[in-house]
């Protein structure tokens, strides 16, 4: 695995989509596994999800496998190459149309197969996407389609200045294809009624200056613009003349984690180097960038900020940090905090912003080690996960990463503060060690993914 990450790689099995409704009151949570990779063989349905799930309008989730699908089993003949785009829709009463796979009370189809165009390991069209969708909704007269989803895949593409005989990865749009007459246009690749459009190799310029190797997902601003991060920096796609052109923004290096835009178009993430940056744009068209806190280590302090920032509408950022925190004997540079920057907006320290660690992980059976950003909700409760610590201990250990097969969690907004409460451990068969955030609906009901785990748990899939 190339995902980049503080922690030793874990080794790769089944991913599992979960379902945790989180109920206001004590121990009322309850879990389900919606679809368990893998369920077809070779993995053509995907496996080893990552990213967090984005939802459209009619309540169908859509999210990435990093690897299975059709395409790289039949060129291959490996069952865990490739990866995938794949809707997850309630099963109608009547039961999962043709062409989907049944899963616990919904219905799991593919999108697309990467590498359905070239020949593995040079996949034009894209191979191992980690992050997430972003869901662009319709635009003009009412419209049955669910918009167009945006992404970005590992590997693949034709960069010229990519020396990876597996490529340097790629932007991509992935759409419905055109109605009434079925049939992607030319210049795209034809999915499972979707068309796939590379809007942009990575490593197109000499030295690969432009970026490689994205894992993250995409943030979109009000003028169309994409941005994300590479291991080099931050970069933005924008559409001139029907061509998508892309520019970096940022030089810097980067953790791996996403980017949050807030309504002015202003982003935030996080670096190598610890720190939380802003970047802003001035009138000038140039970006303005601005580390706004910097890690220190514990114990009053996190360290290694990872995952994809949260913003919400009064300016506040939210995170977490990997390690650091409050001492504690579990975990000898701390178990990874949560995270929040207050601007301050009058006197003389004002566009500066005052951290807050709002709780510092200490024990393995309440969860530790997080790997991703946090969720809000509308009332200022937070929402996350721990890759590693619940209630299952050692049946869940696995490579130099403590025990426990990760957590689902909440911070409560009180008047004091904020309340930690456990809402989920995972035990393996219902799912280990997510690597993201979840999702919130609007009956308060948790989506997310987990990287390994599940019902067949390993049983068809070792790479």
């Amino acid at each position: 695995m190339k995902r980049l990450t503080p922690q030793t790689r874990l080794v790769s099995l089944l991913g599992l989509l979960v379902l945790l409704p989180s109920f206001q009151t004590a121990l009322a949570q309850t879990e389900t596994a919606l679809y368990s990779f893998c369920t077809v063989s070779f993995c053509y349905d995907g496996a080893l999800p990552s990213g967090s799930l984005t939802a459209d309008r009619y309540g169908n989730l859509y999210g990435t496998t990093q690897s299975g699908g059709i395409e790289s089993c039949a060129i291959n003949g490996d069952a865990c190459v490739g990866g995938a785009v794949f809707q997850l829709s309630p099963e109608p009463s009547a039961g999962c149309p043709s062409g989907f796979t049944i899963g616990n009370g919904w219905c799991e189809t593919v999108l697309y197969n990467f590498c359905s165009a070239g020949a593995w390991p040079d996949c034009t069209d894209g191979e191992t996407p980690y992050a997430n969708l972003t869901l662009v909704p319709p635009t003009g007269h009412y419209s049955t389609s669910v918009g167009t989803l945006y992404g970005t895949t590992y590997n693949g593409g034709t960069g010229p200045g990519c020396t990876d005989s597996s490529g340097c990865g790629i932007v991509f749009e992935l759409s419905p294809e055109p109605l009434p007459i079925r049939g992607c246009p030319s210049g795209t690749n034809l999915g499972n009624g979707w068309c796939e459009t590379v809007l942009y190799n990575f490593c197109s310029l000499g030295g690969c200056a432009d970026g490689y190797y994205p894992t993250s997902g995409l943030v979109r601003d009000s003028a169309g613009s994409l941005y994300g991060t590479v291991p080099n920096g931050v970069y933005e796609l924008y559409l001139a003349g029907g061509v998508w052109y892309e520019t970096m923004i940022y030089s810097v290096e980067t953790n791996s984690g996403g980017l949050a835009i807030d309504a002015a178009g202003n982003l935030y993430g996080t670096d190598a180097n610890q720190n939380v940056f802003k970047l802003s744009r001035e009138s000038s068209g140039y970006w303005l960038a601005t580390n706004i806190h910097t890690f220190t280590g514990s114990p009053k302090d996190g360290y290694y900020p990872v995952g994809t920032p949260a913003v919400d509408s009064a300016g506040n950022v939210y995170g977490t940090t990997a390690l650091g925190g409050a001492g504690t004997t579990a975990c000898a540079t701390g178990c990874g905090t949560v995270w929040k920057l207050t601007p301050v907006t009058t006197g003389k320290n004002a566009g500066t912003y005052i951290k807050r660690i709002l709780h510092s992980f200490t024990s393995e059976k309440t969860g530790y080690y997080p790997e991703a950003g946090v969720t809000l909700d509308s009332t200022g409760n937070i929402y996350g996960t721990t890759m590693t610590g619940g209630k299952y201990g050692a049946q869940c250990q696995s490579v130099s990463l403590g025990s426990g097969c990760g957590t689902v969690f909440k911070l409560a907004k009180t008047n004091l503060g904020y309340a930690y409460k456990l809402l989920w451990s995972f035990n393996a068969t219902d799912g280990a060690f997510p690597f993201d955030n979840p999702v919130l609906d609007s009956s308060g009901n948790l989506y997310g993914t987990t990287y390994e785990g599940g019902a067949l748990d390993g049983a068809r899939c070792s790479k």
